[in-house]
C-alpha cells in the first residue's frame, strides 16, 4: 500500500511529503505545533517587520534552498557589513584576534585520526601560551556549532571551518516562511493532509503496518511512518514505540544536538552605532565576551534590530525564565553599547526571546557531528523493516550540516529511498 504518515511538518517533513505525493503516495502529516515549519518560525507580532525566531541565514550557495526560493518566486539578499569583536572593553575589526589561528589551522590540517575538540586542544595546545586561543576556539565551537567540545568531531569541524563560505551569507526576503508556505501549498495541492496540534504519543508497529497514536486519543493507520522530528525529541523519548526499538534509540543518543536561545530586540534607532567610533558604523556582526556573546544586525536592511545568540552548553544549561534571560541580554548590550540599562530600555521598542532548549517540541536547536556519529547516522537512515523511517537535518551528511538545506536535502533523499529502496540507499 502506498500510504504513509509523516511525523513533523518542518522543512524535512514537508519536502518529503511533496516528493512522496508526486509519486502517488497517500500522505498524512502530523505536526505537534499549531503551525508548519518546526524550527523555522517567521513572524511579526509587534515588530515593524518580519523576524526569524528560528532558522535565519542561508550559508553559502545551498542549491536546494535556492531552487525552492526560485519556485516560490522569492529571493535572498546577500548580507553586508563588517564584523567586530569586543574583548575586555576593547573593540577590534574582525571576527576575533588573529594570534594563534594560523597555527591552529595548520594543526587541523595535519590531524589524521579523529578526536573530540577538547582532546585535540589538550593534545596540541595545552601550553599556557595557548590559553587565549583555546578559549576562543571553544567559544566559537560552542557558539556557532552549538557543540559540546567533549563530544564534537574535530575532523568534521575541520571540514566545515576550513571550507566555509563567509563571503556568501544571505537573508531571505519575507523570511524562511516563504519556503515553508510554498511547500505547504504544494502538499495540499497534491492531496496531502496536514494536521496541526497533533502530538504523537506512541507508534505501534509490525512490518508493513503502523498505528500512530496521538495524545488526544486519535490514531492514524498506514503501511509506513516517517519521523522527521528533532533529535532532541527522540533523545528524550517523547514518542514511544511498541514493540520497542532500543538499537535505534541508542543511535539517536550518539548524535550531537545543541541548544540555542535567540534574543530579538528592536530599537527606535541603531543605538549600537551611536557610541562606536566611526569605523563601526557598518557593523553586521558583533562578537564579545559578554554573557550573550554574539549579536547581528539586519544589514543591508537598516531596520534597527539586533539579534542576540546564546548557543551550545551555555544555552542548554541556561534558565528558561524569560525575565532572567531578558536581564542577561540587556546586561550584554550594556557591555557592547556602553549605554546604561535605563537608556537601553528607553530606546527599546519590542523584544522577543526564542528559547529552543525550553521548547517542548524540539528540546534544542540543531545537530552537530560527534565521534562515531557517521555510523549512527547511516544506521538510522536505513530505517526499520521498510516500515519505520527517520529523517531530518541531523541525518544529513555533507557540507551544510545543521542547516535548513540539510533538512531539505535529507527529507527529499529519504522520500526517494522510501519510493525506490535501491535509490540513495547509502546516502
Amino acid at each position: 500500500m502506498k500510504d504513509i504518515v509523516i511525523v513533523g511538518a518542518g522543512a524535512s517533513g514537508l519536502i518529503a511529503a511533496k516528493t512522496l505525493l508526486e509519486q502517488g503516495y497517500h500522505v498524512t502529516l502530523l505536526e505537534a505545533r499549531d503551525r508548519p515549519g518546526g524550527r523555522i518560525h517567521t513572524f511579526k507580532e509587534k515588530f515593524s517587520c518580519l523576524v526569524e525566531g528560528g532558522a535565519e541565514f542561508i550559508h553559502g550557495k545551498q542549491e536546494l534552498t535556492f531552487s525552492l526560493l526560485k519556485d516560490a518566486r522569492a529571493e535572498a539578499i546577500l548580507l553586508k557589513g563588517k564584523h567586530y569583536t569586543i574583548i575586555n572593553g576593547v573593540a577590534e575589526s574582525g571576527d576575533q584576534p588573529d594570534d594563534g589561528w594560523d597555527v591552529f589551522n595548520e594543526a587541523l590540517k595535519e590531524l589524521q585520526a579523529d578526536a573530540t575538540l577538547q582532546q585535540f586542544l589538550d593534545q596540541k595546545f595545552a601550553d599556557e601560551q595557548f590559553a587565549d586561543l583555546r578559549q576562543r576556539v571553544t567559544r566559537f565551537a560552542e557558539g556557532f556549532d552549538i557543540a559540546d567540545t567533549t563530544r564534537v568531531s574535530t575532523l568534521s569541524l575541520r571540514d566545515e571551518w576550513l571550507n566555509n563560505d563567509e563571503a556568501h551569507q544571505y537573508h531571505i526576503v519575507g523570511g524562511y516562511k516563504t519556503i515553508v508556505e510554498y511547500l505547504e501549498m504544494q502538499v495540499k495541492r497534491l492531496g496531502g493532509i496536514i494536521l496541526f496540534s497533533s502530538i504523537v504519543q506512541e507508534i505501534h508497529w509490525k512490518e508493513g503496518e503502523v498505528k500512530v497514536a496521538l495524545t488526544d486519543g486519535r490514531d492514524f493507520r498506514a503501511s509506513k511512518v516517517l519521523l522527521t522530528i528533532p533529535v532532541g525529541s527522540m533523545q528524550h523519548g517523547d514518542i514511544k514505540f511498541s514493540p520497542p526499538i532500543p538499537a535505534y534509540q541508542k543511535a539517536f543518543q550518539q548524535l550531537g544536538f545543541g541548544g540555542a536561545i535567540k534574543f530579538i530586540f528592536e530599537f527606535n534607532e541603531s543605538i549600537w552605532q551611536n557610541n562606536f567610533p566611526e569605523p563601526f558604523k557598518d557593523a553586521s556582526f558583533i562578537f564579545s565576551d559578554a554573557e550573550i556573546p554574539t549579536w547581528w544586525t539586519q544589514l543591508p536592511d537598516e531596520t534597527p534590530i539586533l539579534t542576540g545568540w546564546l548557543g551550545g552548553p551555555a544555552a542548554t544549561y541556561s534558565t528558561n525564565k524569560k525575565e532572567i534571560l531578558y536581564d542577561r541580554a540587556v546586561a550584554s548590550l550594556q557591555n557592547i553599547t556602553k549605554y546604561s540599562r535605563n537608556e537601553i530600555q528607553k530606546y527599546l521598542e519590542h523584544w522577543h526571546i526564542a528559547d529552543w532548549v525550553g521548547d517542548p517540541f524540539s528540546r534544542g536547536a540543531y545537530s552537530y557531528p560527534t565521534i562515531n556519529g557517521n555510523e549512527a547516522q547511516r544506521f538510522l537512515r536505513q530505517g526499520l523493516a521498510r516500515t519505520i523511517f527517520f529523517g531530518g537535518e541531523a541525518l544529513y551528511h555533507g557540507a551544510s550540516a545543521g542547516t535548513v538545506e540539510a533538512a531539505l536535502v535529507n527529507g527529499k533523499k529519504t522520500a526517494i529511498k522510501i519510493i525506490s529502496p535501491t535509490d540513495g540507499s547509502n546516502f
